[in-house]
């Protein structure tokens, strides 16, 4: 038979001794009263670098814990604390784990396994939005604050709805649900994104590997795949999501429920009159339209999906949208069969609902219903050497900065044995025997020598284990994107304390002061922020993140707005350098560093703009240019009220601006680096009113590149080709009244590029006022390594 992967390697052959990580974990002999981890980890010949400082370790703690920096109530109470060594650590872990931003901070670790999104693809553009996706993010908050067991919380995410359980619970089946939704609706695709989700998410395992073909190095036949299929295929997503918490009944909610019956009576509305024995249901959100829908044509079923997409987006906007399930339910058993080379529509053999042959007894079969429920116990059972392993070597990540095994989410024959795997067994039986509290393992990892130890060590130490795997010395770790968010928020004293809800929009102002976590994540499309610090794309499980250093991130802060609004908060709130670093960095400046803060503050200047685009005006007949004076409602104009009283109306905003009969509003663009570019833009006067106004691209000294005139009502392309410029050198876009300024009001965004792309477009780009010189004394502050880097 000829292969359907000629080019594949030949799988290895089976070794003779067992994999590692499919024999049961193992208890190692441990003597005397040192801690457990500093009895097992190997350490080479390497010197053990001592305990880093408190103040170092106070800010570990917190950060590993919360996401957060200790207040300067918890750090003067911890660092003034008589207790020594593993009891003063014990403490602070305690206290640590006990507040709410817990929760928050170890839910964003899981959402990465979970891929979790409030939104089901880039490719789906109508209905795409997940309305309840947020109540799977604060069910898994509200797990790892409420310490629930590790195996109750895997059970819960597979199989909620067949469990005795709070219906608050049936939020967990998120885990499941808010996975990638496929064009044309690909079941078999969202079948095998679940298959992978549980089985690399919980054990480790890349099953889904097996779809088309027997794993090419894992023992995990084609089979296996086709009997978890079976166990997916007998469930659905009901038509009716649960409702898990019903609203009180306010104003705000009887005004949602009528808006949202209005929207869902137009449903069928339509439906109706394209079949008049269509008969509208009680329930105006079942939206089952059965033999109707035979009758619709395109243009049709377009206007039905647009309308329900109406009700959708009410229900993910409204505050007052009842909080709902993304749930699952049973279904009739679907008997699985194998489909040959992956496609459904070649259907091979027969296979029974069962778990993974590997770890199989002999005939062993899920025998109630779908199985769903024995495949979430499966998970957890005595059984199963892999599930307890990849959670601790996850928390292990987490809190020393590097897994023991390297692959998260691969424990199969192509990982690598991990140096420490007594210490990855001692941890998982620990796990086990603290009824698999998460909260239990961390403060267990934390008293630990190791996880005390300094980062600061010598030559030799980087030189003999670069890598760190004898743990000789702690990693040194940087903040991730939300501990770095949410810590500029808490410094600012801006940080809401607000759990759960809607997702907010990260990138839109006003910034609102939530944590990170609560942004919302639409898959296929992320906001600048998260692509610069490396965000985990949605489209399946991160099972472990990348971390990079570019200077993009640098220049994106440099130039964030967001961080422009917690420097400014910051300063306001700060009464002097010593205090903006005791925010910042929570210790005071060195005396070197106050004096050269207070050399650089007594010579800065304030800077005009924020960006590399200014804007005023030119009398007309002369060069020099004068900054508008007042940035107000978005844009720049002559004073606090318009018209003002010397400068009329004159203002530029991102979409355009108004001239005056004796004055051009001029924005002006200073060139990054030497350029030569292109211009393309449309001036347009909307107004039918008026005698239109006329435009010029020109430099500083007066020398004209293009001229252009629009009459009212008149689109005027604005096109120049190969304006060279140098860096520093500015363009000036002006506008003036052609000598009668009524109705002058104008549409000009003009878009500069070069032979590599896009570089600046004035409506995208246009920019409010810079900072002044303590505001960026404060930014810099935030930008800083110190800031970033937690020891």
């Amino acid at each position: 038979m000829v292969s359907a992967f000629p080019d594949s390697p030949t799988p290895k052959a089976p070794s003779p001794e067992p994999h590692w990580a499919f024999q049961m974990p193992s208890a190692s002999e441990l003597k005397g009263q040192r801690h457990p981890i500093d009895q097992l980890l190997t350490h080479g010949d390497l010197l053990l670098v001592p305990d880093a400082p408190r103040e170092v370790l106070l800010r570990r703690a917190f950060h590993v814990t919360t996401g957060l920096l200790p207040s300067p109530e918890e750090a003067e109470r911890y660092l003034n604390d008589k207790r020594q060594g593993a009891e003063w650590m014990t403490g602070v872990t305690e206290a640590a784990l006990s507040q709410k931003t817990y929760g928050e901070r170890w839910a964003r670790h899981w959402l990465d396994v979970a891929r979790y999104a409030d939104s089901k693809s880039a490719a789906i553009t109508e209905n795409a939005d997940y309305p309840y996706a947020y109540t799977y993010r604060d069910w898994v908050i509200g797990a790892f604050n409420r310490d629930l067991p590790f195996d109750q919380f895997a059970h819960l995410q597979v199989a909620a709805d067949l469990m005795e359980t709070p219906k608050s619970d049936l939020a967990a089946l998120g885990f499941l649900t808010v996975g990638r939704v496929y064009q044309g609706g690909q079941q078999n695709l969202v079948i095998a994104d679940r298959i992978d989700v549980t089985t690399r998410g919980f054990m480790g395992l890349t099953v889904a590997c097996a779809r088309c073909h027997d794993h090419k190095s894992d023992p995990i036949p084609t089979a296996d795949f086709y009997s978890l299929y079976g166990v997916f295929n007998s469930s659905t997503v009901p038509k009716q999501l649960p409702i898990i918490s019903t609203p009180e009944d306010s104003p705000g909610y009887r005004d949602f429920i009528k808006k949202r019956d209005g929207l869902a009576r137009a449903v069928h509305e339509h439906t109706k009159k394209i079949d008049p024995e269509y008969q509208i249901p009680e329930d105006l959100l079942n939206f089952e339209i059965g033999e109707a829908n035979k009758k619709f044509n395109q243009k049709d079923r377009e206007k039905f999906r647009r309308l329900i997409g109406e009700v959708t987006k009410l229900e993910a906007s409204s505050p007052h949208a009842p909080p709902r399930a993304m749930a699952l339910q049973k279904r009739n058993p679907r008997n699985p069969v194998i489909h040959v080379r992956g496609d459904p529509r070649n259907r091979g053999e027969k296979v029974p609902r069962r778990f993974l042959s590997l770890f199989n007894e002999k005939d062993e079969v899920f025998k109630h219903g779908s199985g769903r429920l024995e495949l979430a116990y499966r998970l957890t059972d005595e059984r199963n050497p892999l599930t307890a392993r990849v959670w601790v070597n996850r928390v292990w990540m987490h809190l020393m900065g590097a897994p023991l095994v390297s692959s998260p989410g691969d424990f199969g024959l192509e990982s690598t044995k991990p140096l420490q795997l007594p210490l990855l067994d001692h941890l998982a039986l620990t796990l086990v025997e603290k009824r698999w509290s998460t909260k239990a393992l961390i403060t267990h990892i934390m008293t630990s020598e190791a996880w005390r130890r300094s980062s600061q060590a010598s030559a030799s130490h980087f030189e003999s284990d670069p890598e760190n795997q004898f743990y000789a010395r702690a990693n040194r770790q940087r903040k991730d994107l939300e501990a770095w968010r949410d810590s500029a928020l808490q410094v600012s004293s801006r940080l809401s304390t607000e759990i759960g809800g809607q997702p907010i929009e990260l990138d839109k102002a006003p910034f609102a002061p939530r944590r990170t976590i609560y942004g919302r994540v639409q898959r296929g499309y992320f906001p600048s922020i998260l692509r610069a610090f490396d965000f985990p794309g949605s489209e399946e499980p991160t099972m472990r993140r990348s971390q990079t250093t570019t200077p993009m991130q640098a220049l994106y802060l440099m130039n964030s707005f967001f961080l422009h609004g917690e420097a400014r908060a910051l300063n306001k709130k700060s009464r002097g350098i010593a205090e903006l670093y005791q925010s910042v960095f929570q210790r005071a400046p060195s005396p070197e560093e106050k004096q050269a803060a207070q050399t650089w503050l007594k010579n800065a200047q304030p800077a005009r703009s924020s960006g590399a685009w200014d804007y005023g005006y030119l009398y007309n007949d002369s060069l020099e240019f004068k900054p508008l004076p007042m940035f107000k409602n978005k844009q720049w104009q002559g004073g606090h009220k318009m018209p003002d009283s010397k400068l009329g109306h004159l203002n530029w905003n991102p979409g355009g601006g108004h001239p005056e009969y004796d004055k051009a509003v001029v924005a002006s663009w200073t060139a990054p680096a030497d350029l030569t570019i292109n211009l393309r833009g449309e001036l347009h006067v909307p107004s039918k009113q008026g005698n239109g106004v006329h435009a010029k691209l020109m430099r500083p000294d007066g020398s004209v590149l293009g001229e252009w005139t629009a009459l009212p009502t008149e689109k005027t392309p604005t096109h120049f080709k190969a304006v060279t410029v140098k860096k520093g050198e500015q363009l000036w876009f002006v506008v003036d009244s052609r000598g009668n300024q009524d109705f002058d009001s104008f549409h000009w965004q003009p878009r500069l590029s070069d032979d590599r792309g896009e570089v600046t477009q004035a409506q995208k780009d246009f920019c409010g006022p810079g900072l002044a010189p303590r505001v960026q004394l404060a930014q810099t502050l935030l930008l800083s390594n110190e800031f970033f880097y937690i020891d």
